[in-house]
Parts: structure tokens; sequence; C-alpha cells
């Protein structure tokens, strides 16, 4: 009976490890997909801000102009710091510092790109009713 009982306990226990690891990388993917959907909005950024850069060369609403690039500048500059501190190893750390740690990095990603996407929108918005034909 004790044989019985102890192999149920590994098991659950080798179970257990398993589900972790498990827990901890789909987290770790959710947090990569959005870093790569983020990722891919980077030539719109840069496309956006030659494009008001040539509407500020034409003295077309400098002030707005200029800033409107500062925010697309603020929000690249968000996604470039976030990356350079994401640590995907998590080496040393609980199961429990790492699924909060992710899980943070997730709210922050997210928000990051809820900045780029509100930065490009409103930044294509201007450039398409001041671009000159």
């Amino acid at each position: 009976m004790k044989k019985i009982v102890a192999a149920m306990l590994i098991g659950f226990v080798l179970f257990s490890c398993t589900d972790t690891k498990k827990q901890e990388e789909t987290l770790l993917n959710e947090v990569i997909k959005i870093h790569d959907q983020v990722m891919a909005k980077d030539e719109l950024v840069m496309t956006n801000k030659m494009q008001l850069d040539t509407l500020l060369k034409q003295n077309i609403s400098p002030e707005v102009t200029a800033g409107l690039t500062k925010q697309l500048d603020t929000a690249d500059a968000h996604m470039e710091n976030w990356m350079h501190k994401f640590d995907a190893e998590n080496k040393g750390k609980s199961h429990d510092e790492i699924m909060n740690y992710l899980a943070d990095q997730k709210k922050q990603i997210e928000s990051i790109d809820k900045e780029l996407n509100a930065t490009i929108a409103s930044s294509a918005k201007f450039i398409k009713q001041n671009k000159t034909k």
C-alpha cells in the first residue's frame, strides 16, 4: 500500500512540475506573440515619422507635426526599453515569481501596443488630412 501511495505521490509531483512549466511556457508565448505584433508596427512608425518630417519641412502645422513625431518617438522608445529589460529566461525564480513576472510583462507590452496603435492612428489621420498632392 505504501508503495502505491509513494508511486502516486511521485507521479503527482512529476505531473505538477510538467504542468507548471507548461503554464510558464504558455504565458511566455503569449507575451512573445504580442511583442511580435508590436514589432510588426515598427515600419508604420518609421513611415509616419518620415511623412511627418516632410510635412514639417513644408511648414504644415509645425506644432502638431512636431508633437505627433514626438509621440511616435516616445512610443517607439517605450518598446525599445521594454525589449532591453525583458528577461525570457527567469533563471532561479520560483513558478509563482515567473508567472507574476510574465503577467506583468504581458500587461506592459499590451500597454505599449495600445500606445503604438493610438499614435500611429492619430499621425496617419493627420498625414492623410494634410498630404499635399
